[in-house]
């Protein structure tokens, strides 16, 4: 095993990353570098997803957006339909097919989410995308640290931009 320095900063951050996902060091910065470690499963299976390179090659922040929803859905379905039909209000962020998100407002920009039935309103700002995915995530029931990482990817440069794990990407 090789040694290297690093600010206290970043050595603070990648522990606190470390320790929030029930992942060494290691681990973490060999998802972040695209270096096979030793454990390929994270305790947390969506923050690997965010560290994947499938994910880190989405572009844009719809496309993120998009491929966070499809993964959420993908893994949680009863919850993810349970989460559709409790929205309340006269905008509906999700539904469960286009004509739906049609009825609320017809300029909508209406994307279906990849490998599921439902559909996401795709003209909102990043802010907007990224608080909606958090109260998903919270009605799920993911922890607050997934919950911030998670979101933090919407929005960066690299994996994660803002919150306390800035120090990892830059």
């Amino acid at each position: 095993m090789k040694n290297i320095e690093v600010s206290d900063e970043v050595y603070a951050a990648l522990q606190r990353l470390a320790t929030g996902f029930h992942r060494t060091p290691d681990e973490v910065l060999a998802s972040l570098l695209n270096v096979p470690a030793a454990s390929p499963e994270a305790a947390e299976p969506i923050a690997a997803f965010v560290l994947s390179s499938e994910f880190r090659a989405k572009f844009t922040d719809a496309d993120k957006y998009l491929a966070l929803l499809a993964w959420v859905a993908g893994r949680h379905t009863a919850e993810f339909g349970e989460f559709i039909l409790s929205q309340s209000g006269s905008r509906r962020y999700l539904s469960m097919s286009r004509e739906e998100i049609l009825e609320t407002c017809r300029h909508n920009q209406a994307r279906q989410i990849a490998g599921t039935q439902y559909w996401g309103i795709m003209n909102i700002d990043t802010a907007t995308k990224r608080r909606f995915l958090a109260r998903l995530l919270e009605f799920i029931g993911y922890r607050d640290a997934a919950i911030e990482f998670v979101c933090a990817a919407i929005g960066g440069r690299g994996v994660v931009r803002r919150g306390r794990f800035s120090a990892l990407v830059a």
